[in-house]
């Protein structure tokens, strides 16, 4: 059997992608809400 076209379309280079991409949405509404929250307190 053949794989080459599977471990082809699967390089490393999506799995890192993906895992960035993952790790943002995870990190992304903590610094909105601190940058929010920054945000507001120049403003009181």
């Amino acid at each position: 059997m053949d794989f080459t076209a599977l471990i082809a379309a699967v390089d490393a280079t999506s799995v890192v992608l993906a895992l960035t991409a993952l790790a943002a949405i995870k990190i992304l509404p903590g610094v909105a809400r601190w940058g929010y929250n920054k945000v507001i307190g120049w403003f009181r």
